[in-house]
């Protein structure tokens, strides 16, 4: 099936007369990669596939003319060039030997998101897939082709930068479009000026949607990265990612359109953080949107704005406390009810007001009766008590009052019942607070959805939290699944009641990260932060100076299981195993000399205290004796400490 008009490969505009494009400069004769689809190719019995647009580690986006319905495309091929390679017949993909799971596990994940992409084509302020299948050994999404430039351009265009009243206008559409793409479960992870269009009716619209393997360090695909724009955790596959990596980027995005200046790149900012306020390269930015930003832009997560509604919020919420001059004198107009709507009211409360007024004279009469009765009683009962104290005979063998058989006295009772020596009884009354379980004063809110990090900010202080961990590879880490204390609960915060939470500990199996280079101290506090159980062993090393951990019981990147409880063996070096030379002269014809000895002089690689003694075969000096953590485990030579 062939189209019924020739068209330019380049733009897929119908061509001229002469066999020329007139719109853009594209013709047959400029070359294609090999690697990718040649112009022309027909997919699908359906699509024409035109010039390369652009490509990653991903794939390659095609522009392409669907011949069914009449219009411009864009096709997206999944193409992991690290994971497979052309054949020779233009069209199939090859599998590299030893990549066959990766490849299929990285396409199933392109597939399901795209999927996802495609229930979402009522969102007008994305670039959404219109059709998807599956051809030469791989998969193929069309998404619509959008008229317009990218953000970078328009910028451009624009001296660089835009003002608040015209940021505010453009990307309110595209708040509200990102919240629900993330309540979907899909986090974009490359949001950038390159991946947002400006189209020609003056929208923005996000594109650009990829696997999140191809924006994230050491995952076996070749990272794609927007410097300035690519959150901090992004550059380690050690770190957890979510709504707080867009709103990194949304933020940088916003940041770079108000001042006119690239934000510096996080990996530069995880060591050096110089990034200057907003507000302080360009004044006429409000403080309030410069501090929104800088929120935004934190570059630990867990002290970052966490969602695209929180920075919303801070964006457009002006400042509550309005100061005015000393001194000043304001006046409060007076609020006037139309007479008409004065009268109705009246004659329609008329009745009300004087059935509440009538009984509230007769209810402050009985109430005065009430309390002098009441404070007649108790004075009765006290005098009664204290005549038959005053009469009762002294009791020389007790020092404790008795109480009735039925009633049960606790040791904090009794002992809280003597004052001075002089045995005294009390009597709790029970308060307010004690008329629920978690008492009264606050109203316990909906934790679930939230974050255990900022469940601990808000709530830290009013409950004693209880974490409950369990696995998942499909929640984020440190989602808040469920809470012991209901919704709507009235609870006292001065309790400190017990709160538990059920919390997402992350995948339960994991990949064992690369030890080179890491101190003893650096490494296990990065099994601490993935929660990784281990044990640790010395040993001697002629490469790895002391200190410094030289191998894993599991190498780099295999997987451990968490759940089960696995434990990582970690050895750190000793350094360069100790040797004891002697060298002796030997005699020379006319002359004697006598033996001299050597002078053992200290391994730099080896620590700067006596070396642990030979036992005459140095492979079994370091024999792991296996210590219990709680009895004062600690950096025991040749011992195993376990965590």
């Amino acid at each position: 099936m062939e189209p019924s008009v020739k068209l330019c490969m380049g733009c897929m505009n119908e061509l001229g007369a002469d066999g020329h494009c007139h719109y853009c400069s594209y013709t047959d004769d400029i070359p294609h990669l090999q690697a990718y689809l040649a112009p022309r190719t027909v997919l699908d019995n359906r699509y024409v596939i035109g010039k390369m647009l652009s490509y990653n580690g991903e794939g390659a986006s095609y522009i392409c003319y669907d011949m069914v319905g009449k219009c411009k495309c864009v096709c997206r091929e999944y193409m992991p060039d690290t994971l497979c390679e052309r054949a020779p017949d233009g069209l199939t993909l090859n599998v590299n030997r030893d990549c066959l799971a990766k490849y299929k596990t990285f396409m199933s994940e392109f597939a399901d998101m795209n999927k996802v992409l495609s229930r979402m084509r009522n969102l007008t302020h994305i670039v959404t897939a219109k059709d998807m299948f599956a051809e030469n050994n791989t998969t193929y999404v069309i998404l619509e082709y959008v008229e317009g430039v990218s953000l970078k351009k328009f910028l451009q265009s624009n001296k660089g930068f835009l003002t608040w009243e015209q940021v505010k206008k453009l990307f309110v559409p595209l708040f509200t479009t990102l919240n629900i793409i993330h309540n979907a479960g899909i986090i974009h992870r490359g949001i950038s000026p390159e991946n947002i269009i400006v189209t020609t009716d003056g929208e923005l619209k996000l594109t650009g949607f990829c696997i999140s393997s191809i924006r994230t360090s050491n995952t076996g695909m070749m990272p794609e990265f927007y410097s300035g724009y690519t959150a901090p955790e992004q550059y380690s596959s050690l770190q957890w990612q979510g709504t707080w990596t867009d709103v990194y980027a949304v933020a940088a995005v916003i940041y770079r359109i108000l001042t006119g200046n690239m934000p510096l790149d996080a990996n530069t900012r995880i060591h050096n953080d110089t990034l200057m306020e907003a507000s302080r390269i360009n004044p006429r930015i409000p403080l309030h949107i410069s501090d929104a930003l800088a929120q935004a832009m934190a570059v630990r997560g867990e002290e970052r704005t966490q969602t695209v509604t929180e920075l919303v919020s801070g964006l457009f919420e002006q400042p509550s406390r309005i100061e005015h001059p000393k001194g000043s004198t304001q006046t409060i107009p007076i609020q006037h009810v139309p007479r008409e709507e004065r009268r109705y009211r009246d004659e329609e409360n008329e009745e009300e007001e004087y059935q509440r007024r009538r009984p509230a004279a007769k209810k402050s009469s009985k109430l005065a009766t009430i309390v002098g009765l009441c404070v007649l009683g108790v004075l009765l009962v006290i005098g009664i008590y204290l005549m038959t104290q005053l009469f009762a005979p002294p009791d020389t063998n007790s020092t404790a009052v008795s109480r009735a058989p039925e009633e049960e006295i606790s040791d904090s009772e009794a002992e809280d019942s003597y004052d001075y020596g002089t045995a005294t009884t009390t009597t709790a009354a029970k308060s307010d607070d004690d008329d629920t379980e978690y008492g009264r004063g606050s109203i316990m809110p909906n934790l679930v959805g939230l974050y255990y990090t900022e469940v601990e900010k808000k709530m830290g202080d009013e409950f004693t939290l209880k974490p409950k961990y369990y696995y998942s590879d499909d929640v984020d880490r440190g989602y808040v699944k469920s809470q012991s204390i209901p919704e709507g609960t009235d609870y006292d915060p001065k309790r400190k009641n017990e709160l538990v939470l059920e919390v997402c500990a992350g995948p339960s199996v994991i990949p064992v990260p690369d030890c080179s280079n890491y101190s003893k101290s650096d490494y296990l506090s990065l099994l601490d932060s993935l929660n990784i159980k281990y044990s640790v062993a010395e040993d001697y090393s002629k490469s790895v100076p002391y200190g410094l951990v030289f191998k894993t019981s599991i190498p780099a990147g295999g997987w451990i299981n968490i759940e089960e409880g696995d434990i990582l063996t970690v050895t750190v070096s000793l350094g360069r195993p100790p040797e004891t030379t002697t060298k002796s002269s030997t005699s020379v014809s006319g002359s004697t000399t006598e033996p001299q000895l050597s002078v053992d002089t200290q391994d730099p690689w080896a620590p700067h205290t006596d070396p642990p003694v030979s036992s005459g075969n140095p492979g079994n000096t370091n024999q792991p004796e296996i210590t219990d953590n709680q009895n004062g485990g600690g950096d025991n030579n040749g011992g195993v400490v376990f965590y």
